[in-house]
């Protein structure tokens, strides 16, 4: 913002003159001659122009970056948090594992099972184990992540708060793809690139400059005497078309990539939205049906292999199941999260 607010200074600046002195033998002797160029008042209304699509164009692109800022700071917070209830999820299944674990010891050592069904119960609870120590791993990770993208300095922060915050109530998806950021940015281009089109063909008008100076040190003629006169350029060689032509195919371009922008603004807010609203179902699904259906079955197979109803292995599906039915509903979560942070990037919100 404050390059192109400069850019509008220069382009409204009015030329230094350009003084010449001269010390000859002929009289009179000394000379002093300012001239000062009229030809950019021809390109100064132009010139103002591109540098207001330049303005333009900057409001665009800081609106573009603080809403990046915004997307990398809610998918940093909302990965922290997702790897966190992960890790407890898979504590609190390795806790299942080791008491399921407890129960087939002690029917070991009254006989009831087998050792080959006490070792299975023992080498799941093992596993449940090595799977918290991964999950613990990539939550300490995901927090150093959301430190950095928080620019935190200091202790790794924590991210506290519900993964599925939005779920039950999607923000207005109703975007007109011409207001985007990106198509200001695309229009404050072509805008520019025609005011510099208007430029590079008032610069071929011919302007004069507006010469005055002074003579003086003629002891046959006491006094100064005093010039003043015109320097007019002669487009004797080139009418400025090489400029002209450049100007006019940039902001052919300009406009072509307007076009673009728009049609490739259409196409991302409508991907956007179909993402946005098939994961905010999946989210809703896994959280109200597969989790407590897991839950449920997990609780039954336990409670059935606790009382000697069954063998260990429904027990050790139903744990497995349950934790894979777990984890993916935390991704299904953080994928909502994750296409709810495009989605206010994309229309330049900031819910």
């Amino acid at each position: 913002m404050a390059g192109a607010r400069a850019a509008l200074r220069t382009a409204g600046a009015i030329p230094n003159p350009t003084v010449s002195y001269s010390h000859t033998e002929d009289l009179p002797r000394e000379h002093l001659t300012v001239e000062q160029p009229l030809d950019w008042l021809l390109r100064r209304g132009a010139e103002r122009e591109a540098a207001r699509a330049g303005i333009a164009r900057a409001v665009a692109d800081s609106t573009v970056t603080t809403a990046r800022l915004l997307r990398d700071v809610r998918v940093g917070f909302y990965r922290a948090r997702a790897a966190s209830v992960s890790q407890e999820l898979v504590d609190a299944q390795a806790r299942l594992a080791d008491s399921v674990a407890a129960v087939a010891g002690a029917r070991f050592r009254g006989g009831e099972i087998s050792r080959l069904e006490q070792e299975q119960a023992a080498l799941e609870a093992a596993r449940a184990r090595q799977a918290s120590s991964t999950a613990r791993e990539a939550a300490r990770l995901a927090a150093a992540d959301l430190g950095r993208a928080l620019a935190w300095e200091g202790p790794t922060p924590s991210a506290v708060g519900a993964l599925d915050e939005g779920v039950d109530r999607l923000p207005d998806r109703t975007a007109d793809p011409r207001t985007l950021p990106t198509i200001r940015s695309a229009e404050a281009d072509s805008a520019g690139a025609q005011a510099l089109v208007q430029s590079a063909e008032r610069a071929r008008l011919p302007l004069p400059a507006i010469t005055a100076g002074a003579d003086w040190d003629d002891p046959t003629n006491p006094g100064t005497l005093s010039v003043v006169g015109l320097a007019l350029p002669l487009p004797l060689w080139s009418w400025n078309g090489g400029p002209v032509g450049e100007a006019r195919a940039r902001a052919a371009e300009a406009a072509a990539l307007v076009r673009e922008a728009r049609l490739d603004a259409t196409q991302a807010v409508e991907s956007a939205r179909i993402r946005l609203e098939e994961a905010a179902a999946r989210a809703r699904f896994a959280r109200d049906t597969l989790l407590p259906g897991a839950a449920a079955l997990r609780e039954r197979a336990v409670r059935a292999y606790q009382s000697g109803e069954t063998d260990i292995l429904p027990a050790i599906d139903a744990l497995r199941s349950e934790r894979d039915a777990s984890l993916a509903a935390v991704q299904d979560q953080l994928a909502f999260q994750e296409a709810l942070a495009e989605w206010l990037a994309l229309t330049g919100r900031d819910e």
